[in-house]
């Protein structure tokens, strides 16, 4: 189940959900380009390591690209997405293992003001939802929808 907090300072989302997984496990799961082409998006490419560079495409001509700002295996997580010149958003997942599995916390900052970025907003909260549940789904049952965009 995924609660939702009152969002930060600024334009930021962020989730909060338990999975029945090691955080070793979940973090394997984000960023693995197996994994994550199984749960999240149809193609990943992943320089893993900070300052690598990261392109997830959601499908044909649909592509976010970043780089990996924190790597701290299996607790922390932190890219850069270039969705809007001339700011980029950033997302950070936090792994924390708690009784039989691991909490995972979601924030997604750095989300701008105005109209794009209203219908951004309101997309990127939608397919968060679905795609942290379709991560929880995956690494708990071994079975997900197919992945893409969703929101």
């Amino acid at each position: 189940m995924i609660m939702e907090k009152t969002p930060l300072v600024g334009r930021s989302l962020e989730k909060d959900l338990f999975i029945k997984a090691t955080p070793e496990r979940v973090f394997q799961a984000l960023t693995t380009k197996e994994d994550l082409e199984r749960w999240f998006l149809v193609k990943a490419e992943l320089d893993l390591r900070p300052g690598g560079a990261i392109t997830f495409e959601w499908g044909p001509g649909i592509a976010e690209v970043g780089k990996i700002l924190v790597l701290e295996p299996p607790h922390r997580l932190s890219y850069t997405w270039e969705a809007f010149e001339p700011s980029p958003t950033t997302v950070t997942f936090e792994l924390i293992a708690e009784n039989d599995g691991t909490r995972l916390r979601l924030t997604h900052t750095g989300i701008g003001e105005g109209e794009d970025w209203d219908n951004y907003y309101t997309s990127v909260n939608g397919g968060w939802n679905a795609h942290l549940s379709d991560l929880t789904s995956w690494l708990e049952t071994g079975t997900c929808p197919p992945p893409g965009p969703r929101g």
